[in-house]
Protein backbone atom coordinates (compact mmCIF):
# COMPACT_ATOMS: atom_id res chain seq x y z
CA UNK A 1 0.00 0.00 0.00
CA UNK A 2 1.22 3.69 -0.66
CA UNK A 3 1.43 6.10 1.71
CA UNK A 4 2.92 9.41 1.52
CA UNK A 5 4.63 8.51 -1.19
CA UNK A 6 6.14 5.68 0.83
CA UNK A 7 5.44 2.14 0.09
CA UNK A 8 4.33 0.50 3.10
CA UNK A 9 3.59 -3.23 4.46
CA UNK A 10 1.99 -5.59 7.25
CA UNK A 11 2.30 -8.58 8.55
CA UNK A 12 2.14 -11.13 11.38
CA UNK A 13 4.83 -12.92 12.87
CA UNK A 14 4.70 -15.21 15.74
CA UNK A 15 1.14 -13.62 16.23
CA UNK A 16 2.04 -10.16 16.44
CA UNK A 17 1.30 -7.65 14.09
CA UNK A 18 3.87 -5.44 12.57
CA UNK A 19 4.18 -2.27 10.27
CA UNK A 20 7.26 -1.83 7.99
CA UNK A 21 8.69 -0.91 5.23
CA UNK A 22 8.63 -2.67 1.84
CA UNK A 23 12.17 -3.63 2.05
CA UNK A 24 11.12 -5.11 5.47
CA UNK A 25 13.30 -2.02 7.34
CA UNK A 26 11.99 -0.17 10.50
CA UNK A 27 9.82 -2.52 11.42
CA UNK A 28 7.22 -1.60 14.45
CA UNK A 29 4.93 -4.17 16.35
CA UNK A 30 1.62 -2.49 17.18
CA UNK A 31 1.50 -2.94 20.66
CA UNK A 32 -1.81 -4.58 21.79
CA UNK A 33 -1.24 -6.08 25.04
CA UNK A 34 -2.89 -9.48 23.55
CA UNK A 35 -1.17 -13.28 22.50
CA UNK A 36 -2.88 -14.13 19.69
CA UNK A 37 -2.74 -11.41 16.87
CA UNK A 38 -3.93 -12.61 13.38
CA UNK A 39 -4.81 -11.44 9.34
CA UNK A 40 -3.73 -8.07 9.28
CA UNK A 41 -5.51 -5.93 6.49
CA UNK A 42 -4.73 -2.40 4.91
CA UNK A 43 -8.20 -0.42 4.17
CA UNK A 44 -8.70 0.75 0.33
CA UNK A 45 -7.07 4.17 1.26
CA UNK A 46 -3.90 2.44 3.39
CA UNK A 47 -5.02 5.08 5.90
CA UNK A 48 -5.90 1.87 8.57
CA UNK A 49 -4.63 -1.88 9.57
CA UNK A 50 -7.08 -4.39 10.50
CA UNK A 51 -6.84 -7.68 12.13
CA UNK A 52 -8.20 -9.74 14.41
CA UNK A 53 -6.75 -9.71 18.44
CA UNK A 54 -6.85 -11.38 21.61
CA UNK A 55 -6.61 -15.06 22.30
CA UNK A 56 -7.28 -17.91 19.98
CA UNK A 57 -10.32 -18.69 19.22
CA UNK A 58 -10.95 -16.14 21.45
CA UNK A 59 -10.43 -12.46 19.33
CA UNK A 60 -12.07 -10.00 17.45
CA UNK A 61 -11.64 -7.30 15.12
CA UNK A 62 -9.27 -4.03 15.99
CA UNK A 63 -8.07 -1.45 13.91
CA UNK A 64 -4.79 0.95 14.05
CA UNK A 65 -3.66 3.75 12.06
CA UNK A 66 -0.96 3.07 9.08
CA UNK A 67 1.49 4.31 11.75
CA UNK A 68 0.18 1.89 14.27
CA UNK A 69 -1.29 4.32 16.42
CA UNK A 70 -4.77 4.94 17.60
CA UNK A 71 -5.41 1.19 18.32
CA UNK A 72 -9.38 -0.09 19.21
CA UNK A 73 -11.58 -2.68 19.03
CA UNK A 74 -13.94 -1.98 17.19
CA UNK A 75 -16.16 -5.22 17.23
CA UNK A 76 -17.10 -8.11 19.97
CA UNK A 77 -17.57 -11.83 18.36
CA UNK A 78 -19.73 -12.84 20.88
CA UNK A 79 -18.40 -16.48 21.55
CA UNK A 80 -17.88 -16.95 17.67
CA UNK A 81 -14.28 -18.55 17.46
CA UNK A 82 -13.50 -17.20 14.29
CA UNK A 83 -13.34 -20.69 12.71
CA UNK A 84 -15.61 -22.47 10.49
CA UNK A 85 -15.36 -26.52 11.46
CA UNK A 86 -15.69 -28.60 8.64
CA UNK A 87 -16.74 -31.81 10.24
CA UNK A 88 -19.90 -32.02 8.21
CA UNK A 89 -18.42 -32.33 5.29
CA UNK A 90 -15.33 -34.04 3.32
CA UNK A 91 -12.29 -31.65 3.71
CA UNK A 92 -8.63 -31.97 4.35
CA UNK A 93 -8.49 -30.50 7.65
CA UNK A 94 -10.68 -29.51 10.57
CA UNK A 95 -11.93 -25.65 9.69
CA UNK A 96 -10.43 -22.60 8.33
CA UNK A 97 -10.16 -19.06 9.47
CA UNK A 98 -13.39 -16.87 9.57
CA UNK A 99 -11.77 -13.39 9.30
CA UNK A 100 -13.61 -9.93 9.10
CA UNK A 101 -12.21 -7.78 5.33
CA UNK A 102 -12.72 -4.38 4.62
CA UNK A 103 -15.36 -2.80 2.38
CA UNK A 104 -14.30 -1.97 -0.99
CA UNK A 105 -14.74 1.60 0.08
CA UNK A 106 -13.19 1.34 3.55
CA UNK A 107 -16.60 2.58 5.27
CA UNK A 108 -17.16 -0.63 6.73
CA UNK A 109 -15.47 -4.10 8.42
CA UNK A 110 -17.19 -7.12 7.63
CA UNK A 111 -17.40 -10.25 10.32
CA UNK A 112 -18.95 -13.16 11.98
CA UNK A 113 -20.24 -12.96 15.57
CA UNK A 114 -22.14 -15.38 17.65
CA UNK A 115 -26.07 -14.03 17.80
CA UNK A 116 -27.73 -16.20 20.17
CA UNK A 117 -27.43 -19.70 18.90
CA UNK A 118 -26.47 -18.41 15.28
CA UNK A 119 -23.09 -17.23 13.63
CA UNK A 120 -24.30 -14.35 11.75
CA UNK A 121 -22.60 -11.70 9.00
CA UNK A 122 -22.01 -8.17 10.63
CA UNK A 123 -20.69 -4.76 9.91
CA UNK A 124 -18.77 -2.68 11.96
CA UNK A 125 -17.76 1.52 10.65
CA UNK A 126 -15.10 2.88 12.15
CA UNK A 127 -17.33 5.01 14.35
CA UNK A 128 -18.59 1.97 16.19
CA UNK A 129 -21.95 1.19 14.64
CA UNK A 130 -22.76 -2.09 14.07
CA UNK A 131 -25.55 -3.77 12.13
CA UNK A 132 -26.89 -7.46 11.54
CA UNK A 133 -26.90 -8.63 8.31
CA UNK A 134 -28.43 -11.95 8.45
CA UNK A 135 -31.08 -13.52 10.85
CA UNK A 136 -31.15 -17.09 10.88
CA UNK A 137 -32.67 -19.49 13.74
CA UNK A 138 -31.55 -23.14 15.35
CA UNK A 139 -27.73 -22.42 15.78
CA UNK A 140 -26.93 -21.98 11.98
CA UNK A 141 -23.79 -20.90 10.41
CA UNK A 142 -23.01 -17.97 8.15
CA UNK A 143 -19.15 -17.74 7.26
CA UNK A 144 -16.76 -16.95 4.50
CA UNK A 145 -18.35 -13.11 3.41
CA UNK A 146 -16.69 -11.93 0.34
CA UNK A 147 -17.08 -8.71 -2.30
CA UNK A 148 -18.07 -8.42 -5.69
CA UNK A 149 -15.94 -5.91 -7.60
CA UNK A 150 -17.72 -3.02 -7.43
CA UNK A 151 -18.56 -3.30 -3.83
CA UNK A 152 -22.60 -4.07 -4.20
CA UNK A 153 -23.05 -7.80 -3.34
CA UNK A 154 -21.55 -9.96 -0.85
CA UNK A 155 -20.89 -13.70 -1.07
CA UNK A 156 -21.16 -16.47 1.84
CA UNK A 157 -21.53 -19.70 2.66
CA UNK A 158 -24.49 -20.46 4.96
CA UNK A 159 -25.84 -23.73 6.11
CA UNK A 160 -29.27 -22.44 7.40
CA UNK A 161 -31.24 -25.23 5.13
CA UNK A 162 -29.18 -28.05 7.06
CA UNK A 163 -26.85 -27.87 4.10
CA UNK A 164 -23.52 -25.52 2.95
CA UNK A 165 -24.77 -23.58 0.12
CA UNK A 166 -23.39 -20.43 -1.53
CA UNK A 167 -25.39 -17.33 -0.83
CA UNK A 168 -25.64 -13.96 -2.34
CA UNK A 169 -27.23 -10.64 -0.65
CA UNK A 170 -26.56 -6.68 -1.14
CA UNK A 171 -23.80 -5.68 1.01
CA UNK A 172 -26.04 -3.48 2.89
CA UNK A 173 -27.81 -6.89 3.94
CA UNK A 174 -31.38 -8.13 2.36
CA UNK A 175 -32.61 -11.37 1.46
CA UNK A 176 -30.03 -14.29 0.69
CA UNK A 177 -30.65 -15.62 -2.84
CA UNK A 178 -29.07 -18.99 -3.03
CA UNK A 179 -26.38 -20.01 -5.86
CA UNK A 180 -25.66 -23.52 -4.88
CA UNK A 181 -27.81 -26.67 -4.66
CA UNK A 182 -25.21 -29.29 -3.65
CA UNK A 183 -27.06 -32.42 -2.17
CA UNK A 184 -27.02 -33.51 1.51
CA UNK A 185 -23.36 -34.75 3.11
CA UNK A 186 -21.42 -32.27 0.41
CA UNK A 187 -21.22 -28.77 1.64
CA UNK A 188 -20.32 -25.11 -0.79
CA UNK A 189 -17.71 -22.89 0.71
CA UNK A 190 -14.92 -20.29 -0.19
CA UNK A 191 -16.81 -18.56 -3.43
CA UNK A 192 -14.74 -16.37 -5.51
CA UNK A 193 -15.50 -13.42 -7.28
CA UNK A 194 -14.83 -13.54 -11.07
CA UNK A 195 -12.84 -10.26 -11.89
CA UNK A 196 -14.67 -7.93 -15.26
CA UNK A 197 -12.78 -8.50 -18.17
CA UNK A 198 -11.12 -6.01 -19.50
CA UNK A 199 -13.21 -4.53 -22.08
CA UNK A 200 -16.41 -5.18 -20.94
Amino acid sequence: TTIDNFQMKNYHKSYQIFIADADGANAKRIETGQPFNFAPQWSPDGEWVMFVAGEHYNCHPYVARHDGSGLRKVADRQGHRGEVTIFDVPDFHGGSSDVPLWSPDGKWIYYTAKIGASVELMRVSLTGRTELLTQTQNGRLNYHPKFSPDGRWIVFGSNRTGTRQLYIMPATGGEPYPITHVESGWGAMWAYWQPTAKGK
